[in-house]
């Protein structure tokens, strides 16, 4: 989408909201009859036709301004790849499903190696607290109603 087109947008979503504001004022006057009510209807309605004005001279200064509207009208056939158009044997869809099998064997490698990682970590947890002596593993031995781990050595931590 072009600038121009971009801007014409927006200003025809200015020109509706400047109008809403006009209804939601007049709805507000004929209940309760305050002159603000009344002012900002009128207000909003010089806005919306001061937009509408400037979007008409716009348009008017603009070039190429049908076959942007020719594209927006009929996207499919102006934007479309050959696989979103339903060429599906088209090499391009082929292309883009093979890069599509190639992301899915990454993302499942690095899944797998993830798992294996967490794994190997939680059997090497396990066969040091079982395989070894508990004070080594950090469990406690019971002797003579108190609980130590071991009596501490020279040079270790």
């Amino acid at each position: 989408m072009s600038l121009r087109a971009f801007h014409l947008v927006f200003i025809a979503l200015s020109v509706v909201l400047a109008a809403f504001i006009a209804a939601w004022a007049v709805g507000q006057y004929r209940v309760g009859h305050e002159t603000v009510y009344a002012i900002t209807g009128g207000v909003a309605l010089l806005a919306s036709a001061a937009l509408m004005t400037y979007a008409v001279k716009f348009q008017r200064k603009t070039k190429h301004l049908v076959a942007m509207l020719l594209m927006l009208a009929v996207p499919r056939a102006a934007l479309a790849c050959p696989v979103c158009f339903g060429q599906s044997d088209a090499p391009m869809a082929r292309a883009m499903n093979q890069g599509i099998l190639l992301m899915l064997i990454v993302v499942g490698f690095v899944l797998a190696a993830f798992a294996t990682f967490f794994i190997s970590l939680a059997r090497r947890a396990r066969s040091t607290a079982a395989g070894s002596d508990p004070a080594q593993a950090g469990l406690y031995v019971h002797k003579d109603d108190r609980d130590f781990a071991s009596d501490p050595q020279e040079g270790t931590a």
